[in-house]
């Protein structure tokens, strides 16, 4: 069994040049120049162009070593991604739906972002604040010079342990800059950017909701008008992947999480003949992902778009 799991490793690999090739054919530069938002032509043809680089590096990172938790992620992921795929097939709307769907990412992503910037800009001042009780406590009015420095390498050693084990992004800088610089470095530096990306982001979903939401709200909305809250289960079936969807996910995350399931356990790894099914989904899905693709045409759609305007177009997202 262990030479048909090679033989299955090295067809996957064949796979980059296929899939590097494609991914080509689909970005051409001119593309990106043309790309319409509203078009939800476009963002299907980009995600599938997208897709096949981010696919590409998948093989090349996950199958140098073939491990369990890689293998089972990449089919997860691969699973995830076909759903979206087969969603564009099914209708090109859902390419705008992606599109919903990214600009959320994007606002989460930088939220998330500004939050922990928050968290470290009081962290920061904290251990500034403690460093310099630390040294007070220390000193001694007839210290002298040496003691002096050892207690202020004794303070700042105890701050710099104690920061360690916190979740910090700048601790390390700090230990070289001070704390309270590093603080005055976070809000000047770091916060500014974070802030205006929010900024530009609240925009486009002003302008999303406006022109694009009206086109998608059979997909977005609820009954009562109330945005949908993405679910795989319900988009696997959609598309008539609940099958897939119940042994993937269920087996996945007994894997990737920290369940009972997968810490009380003589079993760490997968099975040899699980690992061969695990291998030959993902050889079908890379399979499917290249017939897709074959279905758009990145040069007739350039051609359309120079001799007919979108009727989407002039919505102000473009």
């Amino acid at each position: 069994m262990m030479k048909q799991i090679s033989e299955h490793v090295e067809i996957i690999k064949s796979y980059r040049d296929l899939l590097d090739k494609e991914a080509k054919r689909l970005r051409p530069p001119e593309l990106t120049v043309s790309f319409d938002k509203a078009n939800p032509h476009h963002w299907c043809l980009s995600v599938v162009g997208d897709s096949l680089v981010r696919i590409r590096l998948l093989i090349e990172q996950s199958f140098q070593f073939v491990e369990s938790l890689g293998i089972v992620a990449a089919s997860r992921y691969l699973f995830e991604l076909s759903i979206w795929l087969n969603l564009f097939n099914k209708d090109e709307r859902y390419g705008l739906l992606y599109y919903d769907q990214l600009i959320d990412t994007q606002k989460n992503y930088y939220q998330s972002t500004l939050d922990q910037f928050k968290r470290e800009i009081a962290l920061l001042e904290e251990f500034a604040h403690r460093d310099e009780k630390e040294l007070d406590g220390s000193m001694k009015q007839d210290a002298s010079i040496e003691d002096v420095a050892v207690a202020i390498r004794n303070a700042e050693e105890k701050i710099d342990r104690e920061a360690a084990r916190k979740f910090s992004i700048y601790a390390e800088q700090a230990k070289y800059n001070g704390y309270g610089f590093q603080a005055c470095l976070v809000k000047q530096n770091s916060i500014p950017p974070v802030e205006s990306a929010l900024l530009e982001i609240a925009a486009e979903r002003d302008g999303f909701n406006k022109s694009i939401l009206p086109i998608v709200s059979d997909l977005a909305l609820d009954t009562k008008k109330r945005k949908k809250r993405w679910n795989w289960k319900e988009m696997a079936k959609e598309v008539g992947l609940d099958d897939e969807y119940d042994y993937i996910y269920s087996f996945s995350s007994k894997i990737l999480h920290a369940t009972p399931a997968s810490i009380t356990t003589n079993q760490k790894n997968l099975e040899a003949a699980e690992m061969l099914v695990f291998l030959k989904y993902i050889e079908v899905k890379l399979a499917d992902l290249l017939d897709i693709s074959k279905r758009y045409n990145a040069s007739a759609t350039l051609q359309f778009n120079q001799a007919k305007p979108n009727p989407l177009c002039g919505l102000g997202l473009a």
